[in-house]
């Protein structure tokens, strides 16, 4: 996801959840529908993490709720093409290498682990 994506996606969330309020969920989707169905298509697939910033927003909202989804969206877009490429193992989908971050590799230091 390029730089002013990020922003746009930032800037979009945010304001859209001040001005919906009726659940978390329904600014959750309605935000990541609309840059994932108007913004995403128009500018192409720039992102180069495995699933793609806006899905992980998506799984982050409906794993941890709509704090720790903000908290955990805001930590991936932050990271998302800098120091995450040298850390995390690629994985190839659809003939093209990604770096592989899911949300459950990203919780550790929030959640314990189950034994």
């Amino acid at each position: 996801m390029s730089p002013r994506n990020k922003a746009l996606f930032i800037v979009l969330f945010t304001v859209l959840c001040g001005f919906y309020r009726p659940s978390p969920a329904f600014a959750k989707n309605l935000v990541i529908d609309f840059y994932q169905t108007y913004i995403s298509p128009v500018d192409g697939n720039r992102c180069p993490m495995h699933p793609s910033c806006s899905a992980y927003a998506d799984e982050a909202f409906e794993t941890h709720g709509p704090v720790m989804g903000w908290i955990m969206t805001c930590d991936r877009l932050i990271r998302c093409g800098r120091d995450e490429t040298k850390l995390s193992p690629a994985v190839i989908v659809n003939n093209q290498e990604y770096i592989y971050d899911p949300v459950n590799a990203n919780d550790f230091w929030w959640f314990e682990k189950k034994k």
